[in-house]
């Protein structure tokens, strides 16, 4: 442990910015709301992750969703919140995960101040039902908006985010889970230059450009340079990969699969599972790419 930390202080990066050591086989699940959803799209985070971990077997499934809630009202499609919120759990549950990310906040913050409270209670609800998996959490700060052409000031909105934050904050201290602060990854650096599309999200160059912070709030080494072929190859991989698993857990025609219309073409649900030896195979490829990092 103690190599580990001077290696770590050598590289520039914070030995207690982790408050766990990951394990050599980790089963992550991200679930949250449109930053999560985004970065199976554009990889950068998970690239890096992967990237950091050669002696770790890595398999990560993204059940974001944009624009979800801590009551999972998103995912609730022709039912009621209620039931996106159970289908939240369940797919969850569904992935055995040791390890969750957990982003949460960013649309909650647009509520009255009075919504704290709710909001408290339902993140406590949450982490409760997902604790039965046993895995361990790291929670995620909503990040700020940036003064962005057409649109509002973001004074308002970012005094509710700091908020938020605090009750995410303390969740995580409650449970000795890893908390991260991203409420200023939105913000460039370099003058003019911007990282979101429209002052909240990232673009895929807002998530390659924080790559390296990503690793460091982990308390893992950054990676010099994550746009070389070999480290691109695995992320096409990677993309590949959750694109697959994207249609496999959340098939667009799923009225006529599962729901309602499904005495239309309920029939073909049998052809969803096949998505699963097609998953597999993009898995065996990325632990290919990785190990010729090293």
């Amino acid at each position: 442990m103690f190599g580990r930390l001077c290696c770590l202080w050598m590289l520039g990066v914070s030995p207690w910015a982790a408050a766990f050591d990951f394990r050599e086989q980790e089963r992550i699940v991200w679930v949250g709301n449109t930053l999560i959803e985004r970065e199976q799209r554009a990889g950068w985070w998970e690239t890096a992750l992967t990237a950091a971990l050669p002696n770790s077997r890595i398999t990560s499934r993204n059940l974001g969703w944009s624009g979800d809630t801590v009551w999972g009202e998103s995912r609730a499609g022709f039912d009621s919140p209620a039931e996106g919120y159970k289908r939240l759990v369940e797919h969850v549950r569904a992935e055995k995960p040791t390890l969750i990310f957990l982003g949460y906040g960013t649309n909650e913050a647009f509520a009255e101040a009075e919504q704290l409270g709710a909001f408290r209670a339902q993140l406590n609800r949450l982490l409760d039902d997902l604790a039965t998996t046993k895995a361990r959490f790291v929670l995620l700060s909503p990040m700020y908006r940036v003064a962005f052409p057409a649109t509002p000031p973001p004074d308002t909105y970012n005094a509710q985010v700091d908020r938020y934050t605090e009750v995410i904050r303390q969740a995580a201290a409650a449970r000795s889970a890893l908390f991260l602060d991203l409420r200023d990854w939105s913000r460039s650096p370099t003058e003019g230059e911007t990282l979101t599309v429209n002052g909240m999200h990232l673009t895929d160059e807002g998530y390659r450009r924080t790559a390296s912070r990503w690793l460091q709030a982990l308390g893992l080494p950054t990676i010099p340079n994550l746009s070389n072929h070999s480290l691109e190859a695995l992320r096409r991989a990677i993309v590949a990969k959750n694109e697959l698993y994207f249609h496999r857990w959340r098939p667009q025609n799923v009225t006529y699969l599962f729901g309602f219309r499904k005495h239309e073409q309920g029939q073909n649900a049998k052809e969803i599972p096949e998505f699963d030896p097609l998953i597999e195979a993009k898995e065996k490829e990325i632990e290919t790419l990785k190990n010729r990092l090293r």
